[in-house]
């Protein structure tokens, strides 16, 4: 019966978390969005989806108390709640790296390095849950590694390759920060489970982890731009030449490009700005700046929640309902140790290049093999599945 619950909810959750990807991607793609400037920064939409995801949760909780379930079963505990709290701070961290990604990326050429994490689960099980490392999960680790790795072998090899196709620092970055959130989430997750007061489930759960998110990111959207507008970050005193051509003029049309060089005067390899200029001008220098996303971090979280394009939110709201999905899945089964499972909560991996070529992306037999690979790896683990019985960690609340 275990294996019977982690196969149907291990399905849902890869179709759920297959399906979020897609949807981010096309919410942060023109085409996709009535052919028009996307204009919502990933902030806002990170705002968006977990605003989705809470409507959900909250709807699932309604039905849950209105067919019987007592009130006091929605409260976890003091213990519990504080995982729940680091685990939202760290998902509103990496829903603004998703929602960053598939502005520059197509999914299939980051999605597989998210997950590098999951070659280290075995060894936090044990540390955590006095869970075996089996050897298993030592080819399973190989696998992976060489599948993240076969996508660059014509970079590697010195063959011409398309930018588009490489991640570039800000990308790896993002991907270093996203598999930190996420390996602390599924550690926190398992805790959250196992400290949690008798008859919590999940949806209350995914209720306060929502509840916790929109704190967090709403905070984010008010504080962030006050701070950058302080350092002003979008009003630089000097400017690398290189970067000032290629980020900010090349984006600009003729009278914004005429005013940005009355107002920034070339000094060898720099553009310097002028001094004493009025409050007006400073201000639509500023705007100028952040309208082409000058600086990209405080770039995330630029912009109102009530959008000028309203079809990119769709998408979110959309990614809202397969978020809420895939969590309330990685909540039921968070009560297994979490290397047990979780790797293979990402075989749409595999599925996900040939889905892109459908949308016409430019997809290479390399990042095929390479997707391939990766999900034989996390399949590995449970070659083994008929010596080895599925157990669930002890709850600290029996």
């Amino acid at each position: 019966m275990e294996w019977l619950l982690l196969i149907v909810w291990l399905s849902i959750i890869n179709g759920a978390l297959g399906g979020q990807y897609l949807l981010n991607w096309m919410g942060n793609q023109p085409g996709f969005v009535g052919n028009k400037e996307v204009g919502v920064s990933p902030g806002v939409m990170t705002w968006w989806r977990e605003i989705s995801k809470l409507a959900w949760a909250v709807v699932a909780v309604i039905i849950e108390v209105a067919r019987g379930k007592k009130m006091r079963y929605l409260w976890p505990g003091v213990i519990s709640m504080i995982t729940i709290m680091i685990c939202a701070f760290t998902g509103v961290i990496e829903n603004v790296g998703f929602f960053y990604l598939p502005r520059y990326y197509s999914p299939h050429i980051f999605a597989p390095y998210v997950n590098v994490y999951l070659a280290f689960l075995p060894f936090f099980g044990k540390f955590m849950f006095k869970a075996s490392i089996r050897k298993e999960h030592w080819i399973g680790i190989f696998l992976v590694v060489l599948g993240l790795a076969v996508p660059y072998i014509p970079r590697i090899i010195g063959e011409h390759t398309d930018p588009s196709q490489i991640l570039d620092s800000t990308a790896i970055l993002w991907l270093i920060i996203i598999n930190c959130c996420l390996c602390s989430q599924q550690i926190l997750n398992n805790k959250t489970v196992q400290t949690a007061l008798k008859g919590v489930g999940p949806n209350a759960l995914v209720v306060w982890r929502e509840i916790w998110k929109m704190v967090f990111i709403t905070s984010a959207l008010f504080i962030i731009p006050f701070i950058g507008s302080w350092v002003r970050a979008n009003v630089p005193d000097s400017v690398k030449a290189a970067t000032f051509e290629n980020r900010v003029l090349a984006k600009v049309d003729e009278s914004k490009k005429s005013f940005l060089l009355e107002n920034y005067q070339k000094v060898g390899e720099e553009y310097v700005l002028k001094k004493d200029l009025p409050k007006e001008t400073e201000s639509k220098i500023e705007s100028t700046f952040a309208g082409v996303d000058y600086n990209r971090f405080f770039s995330l979280f630029k912009g109102t929640i009530i959008p000028n394009n309203w079809l990119p939110i769709l998408f979110v709201v959309l990614a809202g309902l397969s978020g809420y999905i895939y969590s309330f899945g990685f909540f039921k089964l968070a009560k297994f140790s979490a290397h047990f499972w979780v790797p293979y909560t990402n075989v749409y991996l595999a599925i996900i290049p040939f889905v892109m070529i459908f949308f016409g992306q430019n997809v290479t037999g390399y990042q095929i093999v390479g997707a391939v690979v990766t999900t034989a790896g996390l399949m590995v683990g449970v070659s083994d599945y008929k010596r080895n019985k599925v157990e669930e960690i002890e709850k600290k609340y029996k």
